[in-house]
């Protein structure tokens, strides 16, 4: 029986695992580097199903119940971060993404129908692109 783990080692040189370990690496410190420049948002918009969309500010501490298509979906916004905290969705992905507190970031509950992002930031209402 052939292992293939010394199969795969057989046609990997030292320059093959260097390249590997460097690009590595160098991806790793870029995703922590990319990270540190997100800007904190201002403020969280909640749309609903019905076409309903609020927005709320993140330096105010508070709960909203959204009302969907399954019940109501509880965000919480908390010390600048908002979240999902109780949803009447069947798997509660919502809940499970946790907290959220920079520019673009979104959290989705399909099945409710209720989605939660964050805009603005530091430097205003910063535009992302331009597009003609």
């Amino acid at each position: 029986m052939i292992n293939r783990s010394t199969m795969f080692r057989r046609y990997l040189t030292k320059a093959d695992t260097f390249l590997i370990v460097v690009l590595t690496v160098i991806s790793l410190a870029a995703m922590l580097g990319m990270r540190g420049f997100a800007l904190n948002g201002a403020h969280v918009t909640i749309e609903s199903s019905d076409g309903g969309i609020v927005e709320l500010s993140l330096a105010e501490n508070r709960e909203y119940a959204v009302n969907g298509p399954m019940g109501d979906t509880v965000v919480v916004i908390e010390d600048g971060a908002v979240f999902i905290s109780d949803s009447p969705c069947p798997h509660h992905y919502c809940e499970r993404m946790g907290k959220i507190r920079r520019r673009g970031e979104v959290i989705v509950c399909v099945p409710n129908r209720v989605i939660v992002s964050i805009k603005g930031g530091d430097s205003g209402e910063a535009l992302d692109s331009v597009t003609q």
